[in-house]
């Protein structure tokens, strides 16, 4: 259970990265061995912002779901 957990917030962080159009690019040049021709679009900064934040908060968040489960379980133990 633990290891779909993990995973999940994985595959949800590479989501994030593979819309963010820098990295994008990134991937396009390791891939292709092309550099990708520069163009005048937005940089994508909201798909760049979240996906930092993602990075930043997927730990606290996943060390919080991982907290809940355990008080959540202990207190059903204590009841019996």
């Amino acid at each position: 259970m633990m290891l779909v957990l993990i995973f999940s917030f994985i595959s949800a962080g590479l989501f994030y990265a593979s819309r963010v159009p820098v990295i994008q690019d990134d991937f396009g040049m390791m891939i292709t061995g092309k550099v990708p021709s520069a163009s005048n679009e937005d940089p994508g900064r909201l798909a760049h912002i979240t996906f930092i934040m993602f990075t930043f908060t997927s730990p606290l968040l996943l060390a919080g779901c991982i907290s809940t489960g355990m008080a959540i379980l202990r207190w059903f133990e204590r009841r019996e």
